[in-house]
């Protein structure tokens, strides 16, 4: 495994993001509003992920200074 654990947190990040924008499209091609509702529920679920991970970030960029 080449990835140092900041680069395997990056990529996650990358695709939480990816997730957030793939469940908001599904949201707004869903007809059915119970569809709509649960995929916007996991696109604010990936935006929970994508901070936590952005917060982890931050901190190891920090230690690193």
């Amino acid at each position: 495994m080449d990835d140092s654990p900041i680069d395997a947190i990056r990529k996650a990040l990358e695709r939480e993001k990816a997730a957030h924008r793939g469940y908001v499209e599904y949201a707004r091609s869903a007809v059915q509003p119970e569809i709509r509702e649960l995929f916007l529920f996991l696109a604010e679920e990936e935006k929970k992920h994508a901070k936590l991970l952005t917060d982890e970030i931050e901190k190891e960029t920090l230690r690193e200074m």
